[in-house]
């Protein structure tokens, strides 16, 4: 990560660990315009992130470290995360056709706008670029190289090559009914994580909607029982 980028202590409180380097690939990679004087900023700039509230969207932007300190104001994104703003909303259910289904989304929903290619969802971006996709109209959902799923106490655990990703918090305890059947079944979990995808008050159809526009992206995940699993 580069030296030149400065998130500062509010804006890194409110950033999870993938958000802030794909903030730092960006000032490194990509055309960004300053919020403050709207010239381009360079990735030799020394730059800024500030992160404010649009609506119920956390909105990060860039600028020129001349031209605006990193700031974010903590009280009000806080209160939009529900005091929690690294955290993950997620709903588990059965599925007719795929199964067991694990749907997530971040409490706190950070875009970030300004750059040449156009507003992005970094966290959701993360996903992607490690084999999550978007939907697939003639092609089956492709399993995650790498991936796997494992109960861990009373929660679910995912992870990559070893190393946690995400944690659900009580995703084992409190399973809807089948749900482990549907896992063991398989083997696998069919995975959707996105955003504005509504799971305070879970309903399918804006699901569908975040999936259709690309909001939402998918993958199959492997379940590992190993020795703490649960009987569901």
């Amino acid at each position: 990560m580069t030296e030149r980028l400065d998130l500062g202590p509010d804006v890194e409180a409110v950033l999870r660990s993938e958000e802030a380097a794909a903030l730092h690939h960006m000032h490194d990679h990509e055309h960004l315009r300053c919020l403050s004087c709207g010239n381009w900023i360079q990735p030799e700039d020394e730059a800024t992130v500030t992160v404010a509230l649009d609506g119920d969207i956390a909105v990060a932007e860039f600028a020129h470290r001349w031209c605006a300190p990193a700031k974010a104001n903590l009280a009000e994104l806080v209160v939009v995360a529900l005091s929690d703003p690294l955290g993950i909303e997620y709903a588990q259910a059965l599925h007719p056709e795929a199964g067991a289904v694990l749907i997530w989304e971040r409490k706190l929903d950070i875009r970030v706008r300004g750059a040449a290619d156009g507003e992005s969802r970094p966290y959701v971006d993360v996903h992607r670029a490690s084999g999550f996709h978007p939907m697939l109209h003639d092609e089956p959902v492709r399993a995650l190289t790498e991936w796997r799923l494992e109960v861990d106490g009373d929660d679910l655990l995912l992870s990559r090559a070893g190393e946690p990703v995400d944690r659900f918090l009580d995703g084992g305890a409190r399973a809807p009914a089948g749900w482990f059947e549907a896992l063991r079944t398989s083997g696998y979990c069919l995975l959707i994580v996105g955003s504005e995808l509504g799971l305070r008050q879970p309903g399918s159809e804006r699901i569908q909607r975040a999936l259709r526009s690309e909001g939402a992206i998918l993958g199959l995940v492997e379940f590992d029982e190993g020795s703490d699993a649960l009987s569901g």
